[in-house]
């Protein structure tokens, strides 16, 4: 990019923060506007990233510049309320568990959390993923342009085979729950309590997923509502990095970030 391309994007951005800050609803205070525009052009995501890892637990506009920055780096805006309403809990999460590098298993395939498991898991922190599905054809979208020794696919042709799933390894950091047949989600929820450190489980506003069930042998708990699909987080040890991925995606509240 020349010069004057790269300076003519960095005052267009710098108009859009503006109007945004004279006309939008959303909450941002001078210092916060003063801090995306100084850092839009000499910041890298890294650096956002980074001062999530080590910040979370000290609140301040910069932070909330931060989040506001990986977010619109890694989930499109307006946050997308159906398929993809995870995505943002699942964003929080691999950001605040970057640091033990800890393997994903994904149970259950899609366009929003497969992307953003092989994007920022596998490309950017170097950690394992396995994901699974029980569609082939769907599986094979995902495994032919992503697979490799750090990101695994693997299909599951019948619903017991959901009971090795995850076997292979004595802890995971973070396990996914979003997989097909919906009455098996809250098996996998009870099955994998001493065995991840972190679950994030999607569609909780579901009732016939009972996933309560499951969910009540989880001490520490978040139900995110912000989107019409509703999130919950559940960790059965790890009360501080439950506390900040709250932090975080109540933040997204608290600034009133677009959704659908």
């Amino acid at each position: 990019m020349t010069n004057n391309k790269k300076y003519s994007c960095i005052i267009f951005i710098i108009i859009v923060l503006l109007t945004i800050y004279f006309t939008s609803d959303i909450i941002f205070s001078k210092t916060l506007l003063k801090f995306i525009i100084d850092t839009t052009s000499n910041q890298s995501i890294q650096h956002s990233e980074d001062y999530i890892k080590n910040h979370v637990q000290e609140p301040s506009d910069e932070l909330n510049a931060h989040w506001l920055r990986l977010i619109k780096h890694y989930v499109p805006l307006p946050l997308e309320s159906g398929y993809g309403s995870h995505k943002l809990a699942l964003l929080a999460a691999l950001l605040l568990t970057a640091k033990d590098g800890g393997p994903v298993v994904e149970m259950g395939c899609g366009y929003h959390s497969t992307l953003l498991l092989h994007q920022l898991a596998v490309d950017r922190q170097k950690r394992y993923v396995l994901s699974t599905d029980t569609d082939r054809e769907w599986l094979l979208k995902f495994q032919n342009n992503m697979s490799s020794s750090l990101h695994q696919f693997r299909f599951i042709n019948r619903v017991s085979e959901w009971n090795s799933v995850g076997n292979d390894r004595p802890r995971w950091s973070i396990a996914f729950i979003d997989h097909k047949p919906g009455e098996r989600r809250v098996v996998d929820i009870i099955r994998l309590i001493n065995m991840t450190d972190l679950i994030i489980v999607h569609d909780s506003e579901t009732a016939s997923y009972q996933y309560e069930r499951g969910l009540q042998y989880y001490p520490y708990r978040y139900h995110y509502t912000y989107l019409s699909t509703a999130t919950d987080v559940a960790s059965r040890t790890k009360a501080t990095l439950l506390s900040n991925i709250k932090y975080l995606l109540e933040l997204t509240i608290n600034l009133k970030v677009p959704k659908q």
